[in-house]
């Protein structure tokens, strides 16, 4: 197989598609498509959150004539109507006649894999799927690009299955299973530091890369973000990989990664585990609530920094390395239940639970 990079900008999409699809010679087999592209959320435009909708609709323009679903299932616990309102994919759907689906809301079949059977959209079969993913940095699996995108294809049940088992050899299996025809990486302004959420940092790129095998696609994606193999353990490794249009060499631009906690204070959110994108989500929102109040604030500042404040998701085993006279451990979430009710430590249940009952522990 063959992977195209090509330089795109946000006003130059169309072109950029039509160039990177004829580079790689890909046309549709079907006439029916799905395109899965990476939405968890809706947030700031153009800051590399999520997958930038005009590169949806240059698949849109070089399909035309084609039926063509967009379908995401978002962030275990958030409203996907309101991310695909805030976030263009509603505007866009209803301008080009495609239709907008909640992942978590398709008929579903079954199939079997590594670990068992997972619940998959029928949309797999019925149509022609192309995985259009985001370059980011991810604090749990390296990089999150074709491979990792695919795990909105899931339920939420099996979301966090995938945290509980092993989180890198899941999306790999994963990827055994549901290889989509087209992979394209929306990398004109993709994301670094402490991805994929909201404390990541924007990183222009202005590159777009696409392929017909997401596994060499996603192993030209991690050398040009200059990370080596090891870094993201769910993708397969690819010695040699096939590259026309730009040159892997002439576009790696370095990526930051660094892990500093989501709360940025020191000390603060070390024990993560295995805890899925709901409940690092609801931390997202805990840290806008507290910066809402300078009351809060202060309150977090003495927690947090002045006498240590610790917080625990998924399933926990035993907190080493607290210092003598450390200030509160509180947990998060119904996964670590089980570890809250074992040391008698104060939990905001849910899956995941709200913003506001994290607050009120802190």
């Amino acid at each position: 197989m063959t992977t195209a990079i090509v330089r795109a900008t946000l006003d130059d999409v169309p072109q950029r598609v039509a160039e990177a699809l004829s580079l790689i010679g890909y046309q549709p087999r079907k006439n029916a498509i799905f395109i899965k592209p990476n939405v968890p959320d809706y947030g700031p435009p153009d800051q590399g959150l999520y997958t930038d909708p005009r590169v949806v609709e240059g698949l849109l323009q070089a399909f035309s004539g084609h039926s063509v679903v967009i379908g995401e299932g978002g962030i275990i616990g958030r409203d996907m109507g309101k991310a695909f309102q805030r976030t263009g994919y509603a505007e866009l759907a209803r301008r080009y006649g495609a239709d907008l689906v909640d992942l978590n809301e398709v008929e579903r079949m079954e199939v079997e894999w590594e670990f068992g059977k997972l619940e998959l959209p029928v949309l797999l079969h019925t149509h022609e799927y192309i995985n259009v993913a985001k370059m980011k940095t991810h604090v749990q699996t390296g990089v999150t690009l074709g491979l990792k995108n695919q795990k909105g294809l899931l339920l939420p049940a099996d979301k966090r299955r995938f945290h509980r088992r092993d989180l890198n050899a899941c999306i790999a299996a994963l990827g055994q299973v549901v290889q989509p025809a087209l992979t394209v990486i929306d990398a004109i302004i993709a994301l670094e530091g402490d991805g994929p959420w909201r404390y990541g940092t924007p990183k222009p790129m202005g590159l777009l890369v696409a392929g017909q095998d997401v596994v060499e696609v996603d192993n030209v994606c991690l050398r040009v973000m200059g990370f080596p193999p090891e870094h993201a353990p769910h993708i397969p490794v690819r010695q040699t990989v096939d590259v026309v249009g730009l040159s892997i060499e002439e576009v790696t631009q370095p990526f930051a990664f660094g892990y500093r906690g989501y709360f940025r204070y020191k000390n603060v959110y070390e024990h993560i585990t295995d805890s899925c994108s709901g409940c690092n989500w609801t931390l997202y929102y805990t840290t806008r609530l507290i910066k809402a109040s300078w009351w809060r604030r202060l309150k977090f500042l003495y927690r947090g920094t002045w006498r240590r404040l610790d917080i625990v998701m998924g399933h926990a085993r035993e907190l080493t390395g607290l210092p003598a006279g450390h200030g509160k451990v509180v947990c998060v979430g119904d996964c670590a239940r089980e570890y809250a009710a074992r040391h008698g430590l104060p939990i905001a249940r849910g899956c995941p639970p709200t913003a506001e009952d994290v607050v009120r522990l802190l």
